[in-house]
């Protein structure tokens, strides 16, 4: 299956095809013409897959970088390892970087190829769920600072987006149910298909993966800049990123949570119908996804530090039903102070 994102001059194409990573000299070739190529990884896939795909890419000499797995590796210290790693290669303007990997290597790898020479091609090959169905597209680079997560960062939008479903069978249990995560919020927003789909636990395969790329598909292009149509990816985020760095829980995870806290709100300010709570939680629980959680005023006053905070103002993603999506701007003074009118 080939998705197409139409961003003018950054448009590329999304391939999603099992055992497409044994044609990756081919997928290379059809986008970039130099020689090498620097694989960044992580350690838990570079053992797994990173031998595979260097000796896919053999019309290329291939150079890489390992760092450590985990949210930690999204620092500037990893950043400037990887900068010192690749200088140490003699990396050039114009060379291409792939990152193999989940979100964390997506998003750094990413990070690196807007910076390195003000700018450097780079390839996304996703292997976790989360960053086949999410993360991988859109063009969001960024690394966690000052405890804030992806608070800096960079538009960079890759020349390819590579998915293999494949990769999926190697996956941790916890990390596919991290990426149930965003895969259900996919279906909340913008696609009643893909929730029901997910109802009955059905093998992840491209059919799944393109109908929820789809979702983000649409709201990227609209909006690639993220000020306005793209927030409505946002569901369950401006709680779950809060969440994410204090209770130390998995990104999807985080969202699960933040999106109960969000139908919570919703719910309160009379916008979202009452049956959406039931009926994520259930879904939720299936794929054994975290939802015992406390009361969302308690964490209001924290959202006003979220990236998405612009000049004041504050953004929220309700949903009005399964599907169904729409925002709500609030001042900072009105979060810090809310009291629910309910």
């Amino acid at each position: 299956m080939i998705l197409r994102m139409n961003l003018g001059s950054d448009s590329y194409d999304i391939k999603i095809e099992q055992g497409i990573l044994n044609k990756l000299n081919d997928e290379i070739k059809d986008v970039y013409s130099k020689k090498r190529v620097f694989i960044i990884t992580d350690s838990n896939v570079g053992p797994i897959y990173l031998r595979k795909v260097k000796e896919a890419l053999y019309d290329f000499e291939t150079l890489d970088v390992t760092v450590k797995a985990g949210e930690e590796s999204k620092s500037f210290d990893t950043y400037k390892m990887v900068l010192e790693k690749l200088l140490d290669m003699d990396i050039k303007r114009n060379e291409l970087l792939i990152a193999l990997g989940g979100g964390v290597v997506g998003d750094l790898t990413g990070f690196v190829a807007s910076t390195i020479f003000r700018g450097n091609p780079f390839v996304q090959i996703p292997t976790s769920l989360l960053a086949q169905m999410d993360s991988s597209i859109g063009g969001k680079t960024g690394i966690d600072f000052y405890n804030r997560k992806n608070i800096i960062g960079a538009f960079k939008q890759p020349l390819k987006v590579i998915i293999d479903p494949d990769t999926l069978n190697t996956l941790p249990q916890a990390e596919f149910n991290n990426g149930m995560g965003e895969l259900i919020k996919h279906g909340c927003i913008g696609n009643a298909k893909l929730f029901n789909m997910l109802k009955s636990k059905p093998k992840i395969n491209e059919e799944i993966i393109y109908e929820s790329l789809l979702v983000k598909k649409r709201v990227v292009e609209i909006d690639p800049f993220d000020q306005n149509e793209r927030m409505y990816l946002n569901f369950g985020h401006t709680f779950g990123h809060v969440i994410e760095l204090k209770n130390h829980l998995r990104h999807g995870e985080a969202v699960a949570v933040g999106m109960l806290y969000a139908i919570q709100f919703g719910i309160d300010l009379g916008i979202t119908d009452k049956s959406c709570y039931d009926e994520l939680k259930k879904i939720l629980v299936s794929y054994d996804l975290p939802t015992n959680h406390g009361d969302y005023k308690d964490l209001l006053k924290e959202t006003v530090h979220d990236k998405k905070n612009l000049a004041g103002m504050l953004s929220f993603v309700f949903i009005k039903e399964i599907g169904t999506v729409l925002k709500k701007e609030f001042k900072e003074s009105e979060l810090i102070n809310y009291e629910c009118k309910n």
